[in-house]
């Protein structure tokens, strides 16, 4: 259903549109988002990064299918206007869940995805 690449595209979206929110934010710097050297810019002393991997495989359970559609319906929402015609009919197609090609009711739904998380801590000099 739809183009080949809606994932990367919906991705570029999202960034554009966190770019565009952070760019209105008094004393916005657009910046590479080096985590460790943030954190040690305030004053913390990074202690560690770790990723965590969720793969679920199809076929989905329905909790699963339920937050992919709430995922694909806030992304609709946000950035729904960004993309073109034909990738918004697809999100649109995706989210609703009272058709057979929307995502609770699609055979072929997983769920893949990667968190990273950055820890640091504070060191109080004496």
């Amino acid at each position: 259903m739809g183009r080949p690449g809606l994932q990367a595209r919906l991705d570029a979206a999202s960034e554009d549109a966190f770019g565009d929110m952070r760019d209105q934010l008094p004393r916005s710097v657009r910046t590479v988002e080096d985590w460790p050297a943030m954190l040690a810019r305030a004053g913390l002393i990074p202690s560690g990064t770790r990723s965590f991997f969720t793969d679920l495989p199809s076929p989905l359970g329905m909790s699963a299918r339920e937050h992919l559609q709430m995922y694909l319906t806030r992304l609709r929402d946000q950035i729904g206007d960004r993309l073109e015609p034909e990738d918004r009919a697809t999100l649109e197609r995706l989210a609703d869940s009272d058709t057979c090609t929307g995502i609770l009711g699609r055979p072929d739904a997983f769920y893949l995805t990667a968190t990273t998380v950055h820890t640091a801590r504070f060191c109080r000099s004496f």
